[in-house]
């Protein structure tokens, strides 16, 4: 659509060169600025490019003065065209402005009448903005285009966070008390073991039920998404409201400069009723395209031909472009060819003009009309490039949830089925069979281990954490594993980073407290002093294994990234020590600054955690 306008206006253009009398050498001098014009238009390049393309299109402009001087088709409408399509809007609309005033002013300075010079003014607005109108208009539906998935990418990554937060507040503490209490029965006697098998066996089936649960609430819940407008591309708008009110003041115009030249005569109150009219047509267009307006408009467009067809006839452009949206093919160009007919022998009736300028007057009827259905066919275009974008993320927002309830249902949900009965079992060969019980028992805590890491493989996406919530979960999952636990915050709510930081390095923490201790007690303090933020994590039942406190205390590492406690507080910029103390406690202490370092956005752009990896335990 774009070529074909181009290619429309340059006919128009070349039509009223040779009109002119210039000849080839006229007219191919004159279009000497078409081709970087067309590069410009058709290379979607970074702004180097663009501005280079402007200077040529600006230099090869020039070049016709020096050879021809003013008697040439001077109008600077591809400079005009190419300043909107280069450069940023704060820029871009300013020099448009100023090309088309001095147009004005050069052709009031070489001897034009002051209608003449606002007639060629006119010329050249209305060219350079039917140019950029379909330029941007095809910019946005192959930016649609390209990125029709992005808008589900993200959509995607929202869910995923969102769901991943569900869970684990739903489940994660869960499993944890689940494995901590099957790994502290190996370690038991008869009585004491059969206790903790009972709860983790009762905690599972609980937590089986409300997977089940949730399952089926994501399976036949209404999505979370938010229904989102789509509005027409308002470039489009803008530019068909623009070039309408420039033709009406070109109606205007040409109504003084034939009465001027004695080829028509129009007295105070057809001017009034004209001015009237035009005002009406403008306002129709910023309505709604119903039906009863397009029916007005198209009233107000054809029967004041019979009044002032001498120039109200260039407004029939806007009703035959009308015709080709609203009307079916092959019936809407049939209307448009009876049209265009008629307003070329409209042109002959007259006799005034050659045939030259009245090919040329259909030429710019067509270049129009083209406009007026070009804006609206791709306006429509990326409508429903917008509206598929928008489909798309529900769709994969509605995959993402029925995959996730798949895979709770039948991976979850099947490992859990298996430790409660596996508890179960275990249970009741205490006393007949303790050996078997006991490697029963043994098997079970890698089963729970191996439902934590599912539910983590469930969801694969960055995690963020707030201090409050991991405090709240840190405890039920403390106490789910019948650790007594005490919170002490003596700090008020520390910067957003900090928070998200320190709520990491707990939840870490707190997961070493249930794996790899037999824990009675767990007393976690939050407090700020110096500008520094720190969090002390204190509990007892620690078990002494062999290696340092760092490789006994800490999670293996994620080959992909780095992990674990220290390698987290190096990369949330904070501090962090950890180690054993008198009585069988462990302590851990991590330090944050409060303007810490290092905390930077995530690269994907999606919610910055510091340091937060799903899956990193």
């Amino acid at each position: 659509m774009l070529w074909a306008s181009l290619g429309v206006l340059f006919a128009v253009r070349a039509t009223a060169g040779f009109d002119g009398g210039w000849g080839p050498p006229g007219v191919l001098l004159a279009a000497t600025s078409y081709p970087p014009l067309i590069a410009l238009l058709a290379l979607r390049r970074g702004p180097t490019v663009r501005y280079a393309l402007l200077a040529c299109v600006v230099l090869l402009y020039l070049v016709p003065f020096p050879i021809l001087g003013w008697q040439w088709e001077w109008m600077p409408w591809t400079v005009a065209a190419a300043v909107l399509c280069a450069l940023p809007t704060r820029w871009a609309w300013p020099l448009f402005v100023l090309v088309v005033a001095a147009t004005g002013l050069a052709y009031t300075l070489t001897g034009s009448t002051g209608a003449e010079a606002v007639a060629r003014m006119v010329v050249v607005a209305d060219d350079g903005l039917i140019v950029f109108g379909e330029a941007a208009l095809v910019g946005t539906v192959i930016r649609l285009s390209a990125a029709r998935e992005e808008l589900a990418r993200l959509a995607l990554a929202r869910e995923r966070l969102r769901l991943d937060g569900e869970l684990r507040d739903a489940l994660g503490g869960r499993l944890q008390a689940i494995a901590f209490r099957m790994r502290k029965a190996v370690r038991e006697d008869a009585p004491h073991a059969r206790h903790d098998i009972r709860e983790a066996a009762e905690l599972a089936r609980r937590t089986l039920a409300d997977i089940r649960a949730t399952a089926a609430a994501y399976r036949a819940g209404p999505l979370p998404l938010s229904p989102t407008p789509v509005e027409s591309p308002r470039p489009a708008r803008r530019v068909l409201l623009a070039v309408l009110v420039i033709q009406c003041v070109l109606v205007l115009t040409n109504l003084s400069i034939y009465e001027d030249l004695g080829l028509t005569h129009v007295g105070p109150l057809k001017v009034t009723l004209a001015v009237l009219g035009l005002c009406a047509i403008v306002v129709l267009q910023t309505l709604p395209q119903t039906r009863a307006v397009f029916a007005a408009q198209a009233l107000l467009i054809v029967l004041p031909i019979f009044v002032v067809h001498i120039t109200w006839d260039r407004l029939l452009s806007f009703f035959t472009g009308a015709l080709l949206l609203r009307v079916r093919r092959p019936y809407s160009w049939a209307l448009v060819g009876v049209v265009l007919a008629a307003h070329l022998a409209l042109l002959r009736h007259e006799g005034r003009w050659a045939l030259p300028n009245d090919l040329a007057a259909i030429g710019g009827h067509v270049l129009l009309m083209w406009l007026v259905y070009s804006l609206g066919r791709l306006t429509a275009l990326a409508d429903v490039l917008e509206r598929a974008r928008h489909d798309l993320a529900e769709s994969a927002v509605r995959r993402e949830r029925t995959r996730i309830a798949r895979d709770l249902h039948d991976v979850l949900g099947s490992s859990l089925s298996a430790v409660a009965l596996k508890g179960e079992l275990a249970e009741r060969l205490l006393d007949t069979a303790p050996e078997r019980a006991r490697a029963e028992l043994a098997s079970l805590g890698p089963m729970a281990e191996r439902a934590i890491a599912e539910l983590d493989a469930i969801v694969v996406d960055r995690v963020e954490l707030t201090l409050t919530s991991e405090i709240d979960a840190a405890r039920r999952m403390l106490e789910s594993a019948g650790v007594e636990t005490t919170v002490d915050v003596e700090c008020a709510p520390p910067p957003a980073a900090i928070d998200t930081a320190l709520a990491v390095v707990l939840r870490e923490t707190v997961t070493n407290v249930l794996r790899h201790s037999r824990a009675a007690t767990c007393e976690i303090t939050i407090s700020e002093s110096a500008g520094t933020v720190r969090l002390h994590v204190l509990n007892d039942g620690a078990v002494a294994e062999s290696g340092t406190d760092a490789e006994r205390n800490a999670p293996a590492e994620d080959p992909r990234r780095g992990t674990g406690l220290a390698n987290l507080a190096q990369r949330t910029g904070g501090r962090l020590t950890a180690g054993h103390r008198p009585g069988g406690r462990f302590e851990v202490t991590a330090e944050f600054r409060s303007d810490p370092v290092g905390l930077r956005r995530d690269p994907d752009g999606v919610d910055p955690v510091p340091g937060a990896q799903l899956g990193d335990r």
